[in-house]
């Protein structure tokens, strides 16, 4: 059996090879599991090597703490640490019940997410005008749950807040709509057209939810979940309700792991790590610049970072030292961006595509399209790359489910796209 050590610093490898894989061929990238997979390594990154320079009586217990801690984050974290690594199922505890609603530091609720029942749904209409909110943006690509589509609806309350708002000047100002964000998994029919995208209404059916956008848009989908995000949903007719259910104690995370003290090379090298790690994670976070992001190069130089930081810390005194700052040395040179190659006529696998409308609620925000696809490299059998293309201000964003199908050609024209009926953009 592995020790906790052992196993932490496996956990790192595999989640390097994990990304690795999701963006060796650009048909099975996927720019949300490898942000997840590369944010496990933010504010763990450091207990992992302070665990394998501590001394030999306390390491395994410093990373079984250390192992616990990154699985208290939530259940989704337990699961994806998990799935990375199934023996960490009869390690971890189990994940606590997570609360749909939470208190600010000054004691109001403010919402999480919930799962789209047909209670949750009512509640939303109750308080929000869903049938003149406008889609505010709209994300559809493939993932390891089906089809996934992200829905903002800009939607007018039904209730009034207590205060207004006040510009820079002091002069009043309108709360401006809030976004309801929806997520939907499994999706197995999409309609959306941006000319056609006011009013929304939701239902639940036996398969799942049900959704129609403007006269003729449409969304079903297996799983879904909205995320109310509005400053003053406590105001709300459900949030006065969450008030009187809710503690006011606020759920306390594990206390942070004890870490050793390291020493400069350790440090270096610790940031180095963090930083290919931050840098894979933009992929997730900035999909229009997830083409240029050199992901392959960086888990090249990133290999094996948890067997390294393991042999490293099992060396004494100098020999250490001179280890770590080997591996500072290996680390510290994030791969350069490269140019992201535009989509062009010819095979295509769509894996993401975007759409943010105009609007001007503080800051003017011009709209936006953003496709990411694979097409052939210049080995027709070897692996896909990954091509984008940012279109602002778009006049026309048509999409269907079926842009994400297999066998699609796209035909480019300037600032045209279409595939098929399945795709519009210009």
């Amino acid at each position: 059996m592995s020790s906790p050590l052992e196993t932490f610093a496996g956990l790192l490898d595999r989640s390097i090879r994990e990304i690795a894989t999701l963006a060796m061929d650009a048909r099975s990238f996927d720019a949300t599991r490898i942000g997840r997979v590369a944010d496990i390594w933010d504010n763990n990154t450091l207990p992992l090597v302070s665990a394998a320079c501590a001394p030999w009586p306390l390491r395994s217990r410093r990373a079984s703490a250390a192992l616990r801690w990154m699985a208290d984050l939530g259940a989704d974290r337990r699961r994806l640490m998990v799935d990375l690594d199934p023996s960490l199922d009869g390690i971890l505890p189990t994940a606590l019940p997570e609360r749909s609603v939470h208190r600010d530091y000054q004691g109001r609720v403010f919402p999480g997410t919930f799962r789209l029942t047909a209670e949750i749904i009512d509640a939303l209409a109750h308080d929000y005008d869903l049938a003149s909110g406008s889609v505010r943006s709209l994300t559809a690509r493939p993932s390891e749950v089906g089809l996934q589509v992200h829905l903002t609806l800009a939607a007018p309350r039904r209730f009034r807040p207590s205060t207004g708002r006040a510009s820079r000047d002091g002069s009043p100002m309108p709360w401006p709509a809030a976004p309801l964000r929806f997520t939907f998994n499994g999706v197995t029919d999409l309609l959306f057209d941006a000319e056609d995208r006011i009013g929304m209404a939701v239902s639940r059916t036996s398969s799942g939810s049900a959704v129609t956008i403007g006269r003729s848009g449409r969304l079903q989908a297996t799983e879904a979940s909205v995320w109310p995000d509005d400053p003053r949903w406590y105001e709300s007719t459900a949030g006065q309700a969450a008030d009187l259910a809710t503690p006011h104690a606020r759920p306390q995370r594990r206390k942070p792991v004890r870490t050793s003290t390291l020493t400069a090379p350790q440090r270096a090298a610790t940031r180095a790590l963090v930083m290919l790690m931050l840098h894979a994670r933009l992929v997730h976070h900035y999909p229009n610049l997830a083409a240029g992001v050199p992901i392959v190069s960086i888990c090249r130089v990133a290999a094996d970072a948890g067997s390294a930081i393991l042999a490293a810390g099992a060396r004494r005194g100098s020999a250490r030292q001179t280890a770590f700052a080997e591996l500072e040395q290996r680390w510290r040179h994030v791969p350069p961006e490269v140019p992201p190659e535009a989509i062009r006529f010819g095979p295509v696998m769509l894996r993401h595509a975007r759409y943010d409308e105009p609007h001007d609620d503080d800051v003017p925000r011009h709209g936006c399209a953003v496709l990411l696809a694979a097409v052939p490299g210049a080995d027709p059998a070897g692996p896909w790359t990954l091509t984008s293309e940012e279109i602002t201000r778009p006049s026309r964003f048509r999409i269907t489910s079926s842009a994400f199908d297999h066998g699609q050609h796209i035909h480019h024209d300037g600032g045209f796209l279409r595939v098929a009926d399945a795709l519009v953009v210009r």
